[in-house]
């Protein structure tokens, strides 16, 4: 729109120089856009008196497409990829309720205008429902034009946006819409963001003072649930998405009278037995290529197919990525309506076929009319097929899917904390070894394991409004060793960083660079911290006789344990977590620099 109307250096506009070569077909298309540039530009120069006398004599005349955009210039990430700015944002840029009652009080304009489109900072228009510059009726008008599905491109749907403005500015009309929202549509619950974490986790995760804040959401999010707790198709759905184990966090002690069948499923979870255990085998016989079990899996259940993984995937993107032709062609031909479910960052089965570049699994489905479909970073599956960098950036596809399929998310580890990391820590601490023990049966039943902690802790890790501390760094520092020797031997790797701030100075500054931020975090290495106790043999002893048994090193390089220490270097465990280069001052501390 800007460029249409720019004049040349002899004054002539675009219009007037097709005029002057007579060219019929450009002018016709000019002329057409005509008012729209008009309108667009007295928009952009906040001229409202302009605007409206456009609107009002020439309106019919306005072509605003929904996709229309001015120009793109917005980085999005580390790569080189844009979104566009569509012409709401540029009302939005104004700051003024006149655009915004022009264009949706209008009959003509209203209808060409899509509140779900994503801005150039990654959120949905429909986001900045709550900025000054709408009326109330205009935001009723947004949230009951707003697709509540479209997230943010980190995954994040709207309750994940209001949790974060509560948390700005304590406004009751956040917790209004946020539990209004949930009381229509409560399998929102059950959406996870590109970390693979709930709302939930979201809420439980945080800093005391935003904790503390925010427990009026989760007390919001109990009652909600126990108004759907008798609700045998809603939980069962929850189950399906992974969110099943949240429930447990509820109502695991709470005496809520349920249904005997949501009262057997809850039970399941705990035993790892029925509907959860037939997930995990439904997605083991997936990774095997057993189709004949999974076709004995949907005769038990057929609705097997709406189960998601902590990533979101079902079991049309896990047939992809394991490359399992015949069993992703079985499921386009029965349960065709599984290819349009997505994952965490809204990605269909095909995003996945183009990102690997998979020809025959693209026709497959394509031919069960699989949909091109826009993910959270705005492309469509053809995008990633098109454009190979975006793959190389964007999922690491040098080395796709195996990393995919094995990468772990934080989220496995968020809901182990907020469920076993008290109890863990207050046995630790009385160094009872009975009660360890215990608590690590009861995951293993779950299936779960104290390897599936994370060992490392930044500066950002909190829980419940407490500083999260690996557990072999709060063994340490009671010197409980009968407790350290019974977490290894029960399979928790003697590995763990722990990154402390050294000073808070210009914390709150933004013109101290990120190295110099970095250089502010101490990095205590476990190995180093057992290493320079040269007066306690004992601890040393344990470490040294379970280290070699444990696959420390990503890469899987074998080295000598001693030379090993005498480095005091370790190599990371499998960890979605980016990863922190470490180096050594002359006080022997390391020093995290961030990427």
């Amino acid at each position: 729109f800007i460029k249409v109307d720019c004049k040349h250096n002899n004054n002539q506009t675009l219009l007037d120089k097709a005029r002057n070569l007579n060219c019929t077909q450009i002018i016709r298309s000019l002329a057409d856009y005509q008012v729209t540039i008009e309108f667009v530009h007295s928009i952009l120069a906040c001229d409202w008196e302009r605007t409206t006398l456009i609107h009002q004599y020439e309106g019919q005349f306005i072509k605003i497409n929904i996709f229309d955009s001015i120009h793109t210039f917005t980085w999005a990430r580390t790569i080189n990829r844009t979104y566009s700015k569509c012409i709401l944002e540029f009302c939005l840029d104004t700051k003024s309720l006149e655009p915004f009652e022009i264009i949706f009080n209008s009959s003509i304009l209203k209808s060409k205008i899509d509140v779900n489109i994503l801005c150039t900072d990654g959120l949905p228009f429909y986001f900045h429902m709550f900025e000054n510059c709408f009326s109330n009726n205009i935001q009723q008008f947004i949230l009951s034009n707003a697709n509540l599905h479209i997230k943010s491109s980190k995954g994040e749907t709207f309750l994940f946006h209001l949790i974060h403005l509560y948390d700005q500015n304590e406004n009751k009309e956040y917790l209004i819409t946020f539990n209004n929202i949930l009381n229509k549509q409560p399998l929102l619950l059950s959406q996870r963001n590109e970390q693979g974490r709930t709302i939930v986790d979201d809420i439980e995760l945080t800093s005391s003072l935003s904790y503390y804040k925010l427990q009026i959401f989760y007390d919001t999010i109990k009652n909600i649930l126990i108004d759907q707790i008798k609700n045998n198709i809603i939980i069962e759905r929850f189950v399906l998405n992974s969110f099943g184990y949240h429930l447990l966090l509820f109502f695991n002690d709470e005496k809520i009278q349920v249904t005997k069948y949501v009262n057997d499923l809850l039970r399941s979870l705990k035993l790892r037995q029925g509907l959860p255990a037939l997930m995990y085998d439904f997605a083991q016989a997936i990774e095997d290529d057993d189709l004949v079990k999974i076709q004995n899996i949907f005769r038990i259940k057929s609705n097997i197919y709406f189960a998601k993984d902590w990533s979101g995937r079902t079991c049309a993107h896990l047939a992809v990525l394991h490359q399992r032709r015949e069993i992703l062609n079985f499921i386009c031909e029965n349960y065709n309506s599984v290819i349009s479910l997505k994952d965490n960052l809204n990605r269909t089965p095909l995003h996945y076929a183009c990102i690997m570049n998979d020809e025959i699994a693209i026709n497959i489905l394509q031919h069960a009319l699989a949909k091109q479909i826009t993910d959270c970073l705005n492309l469509f599956p053809d995008d990633y097929k098109n454009n190979r960098d975006l793959c190389c950036e964007e999922f690491y596809a040098q080395d796709f899917p195996k990393n995919e399929i094995q990468k772990c998310l934080p989220g496995l580890s968020d809901y182990l904390k907020l469920s076993f990391y008290f109890p863990l820590k207050k046995s630790i601490e009385e160094n009872s070894i009975d009660n360890i023990t215990l608590i690590n049966n009861e995951m293993n039943t779950m299936g779960f394991y104290l390897e599936d902690f994370n060992p490392n802790s930044y500066i950002n890790d909190w829980l419940k409004g407490q500083r999260y501390i690996p557990l072999l760094f709060v063994a340490l520092e009671h010197r409980s060793i009968s407790s350290i020797q019974c977490l290894i031997e029960l399979g928790l790797p003697p590995i763990g960083r722990m990154y402390i701030s050294k000073s808070i100075n210009n914390n709150n500054s933004r013109c101290v660079s990120f190295r110099t931020r970095a250089e502010e975090l101490e990095c205590f290495d476990i190995i180093d911290m057992i290493n320079n106790l040269e007066d306690d043999n004992e601890l040393k002893h344990i470490f040294k006789r379970h280290l070699s048994s444990h696959e420390i090193n990503h890469s899987q390089t074998s080295l000598n344990l001693e030379e090993q220490l005498k480095r005091k270097k370790l190599s990371q465990q499998r960890s979605s977590v980016p990863k922190q280069y470490v180096k050594s001052d002359d006080n022997k501390s390391q020093t995290c620099i961030l990427l």
